[in-house]
């Protein structure tokens, strides 16, 4: 069943090895029994995204992108209920019947590894492109969901990110004290909306002039360069312990190091930007022996807070309208790229869209 006329061609953009993406004409997808096709109006780039490419963590070719938005244009059966809605999408879903889905681990589920969106090729996202098909268990396993009419796509595609974030918060002791944020960028300034709001004291270290100025207005108390003695400054701020929590929303090791012999006795770090396996991390292992530190992850998103992700997103005491402040057609995504690698004055959240100019007149 279809919403409208589906071209035979679209344009994506599809990364085939090197550190260029090529854009070209592919076929739609075809979709089948339980699956849907989206006509994406805008799409965010992930860093775990770049990664992929810039380490050469996939193997090409492949159609990246997803954290996306877009409108449902084409059902196949026991999906025709979601034909013509607006949705935003995540493009792993949990089996909900392993033993690590028991236990909560939804992210280690080996059915969440598993991409459930793509655009053609081996399924890698798919959101770089004009058309995504949404597998059968994303659809009816609730990884396809619906935008509220006053939620502009521009935020509606901050919904997985967001939802990472959440995650990540909720990891840590429900007493609220002071945390310390490592890095502001999108990932990180979304962290510091959150924990301000929930009451925290919180403290940020970013190197960017325009992300510290962010940092502030988003609720951070002070701000810190990671050039300064980390370990001195939160100490200082954060008496007579020192903070009671740290997130690290950057891989920088010196960083990490500051704040972790600045954190108290039995305090918390959450290692969030790293993302892949083999990166190594040396720490003073006796910060955490004899210190009773805990260090623990947060990857990814959870099914149980998409309804929690979708009320946060609507909610106006957040600045998630700011955040997305570079929309990029589809053949300029390697400009697209080489921005959100290397910010630039006010940049924060980069997005590529098939109609650009309509996203950012406010028609989409």
């Amino acid at each position: 069943m279809k919403l409208e006329s589906v071209p035979a061609e679209m344009t994506a953009c599809v990364w085939r090895g090197g550190s260029e993406v090529t854009v070209e004409a592919v076929p739609v997808p075809e979709i089948g029994e339980g699956e849907v096709l989206i006509r994406v109006e805008a799409c965010g780039l992930c860093p775990t995204d770049i990664k992929k490419i810039d380490l050469g963590l996939v193997e090409p070719p492949v159609i990246l992108g997803h954290e996306m938005a877009g409108v449902v244009v084409a059902a196949g059966q026991g999906a025709e209920g979601f034909l013509g809605k607006r949705v935003a999408v995540y493009h792993h879903i949990p089996c909900l019947k392993c033993r690590l889905c028991e236990l909560g681990r939804y992210s280690q589920c080996a059915g969440y590894k598993k991409t459930g969106t793509t655009a053609g090729f081996t399924p890698a996202g798919g959101g770089w492109a004009e058309y995504v098909k949404v597998s059968p268990w994303i659809v009816s396993g609730g990884g396809v969901v619906e935008i509220p009419e006053r939620l502009p796509v521009k935020v509606a595609i901050l919904m997985e990110p967001l939802n990472t974030c959440l995650k990540c918060t909720s990891a840590l002791p429900d007493s609220k004290g002071t945390a310390v944020i490592l890095g502001q960028g999108p990932v990180g300034l979304m962290l510091t909306a959150l924990m301000h709001r929930d009451g925290w004291e919180v403290f940020t270290v970013e190197p960017l002039p325009e992300r510290q100025e962010r940092s502030v207005r988003y609720g951070a108390k002070a701000v810190y360069h990671s050039g300064e003695d980390l370990n001195a400054r939160l100490q200082e701020s954060t008496p007579p312990l020192g903070p009671d929590a740290v997130i690290a929303a950057t891989e920088s090791e010196e960083t990490i190091n500051g704040s972790l012999r600045a954190l108290r006795p039995g305090g918390t770090l959450i290692l969030f930007a790293h993302t892949r396996m083999g990166q190594e991390l040396k720490i003073d292992a006796g910060q955490i022996g004899m210190a009773e530190k805990q260090v623990i992850g947060s990857y990814s998103s959870s099914i149980e807070l998409n309804g929690l992700t979708t009320e946060t997103l609507i909610d106006q005491r957040y600045p998630w309208g700011e955040f997305v402040t570079h929309v990029f057609p589809l053949d300029e995504i390697n400009q697209a790229l080489a921005l959100a690698k290397s910010p630039e004055g006010d940049s924060l959240k980069v997005a590529v869209a098939p109609d650009a100019r309509a996203l950012e007149k406010g028609s989409s």
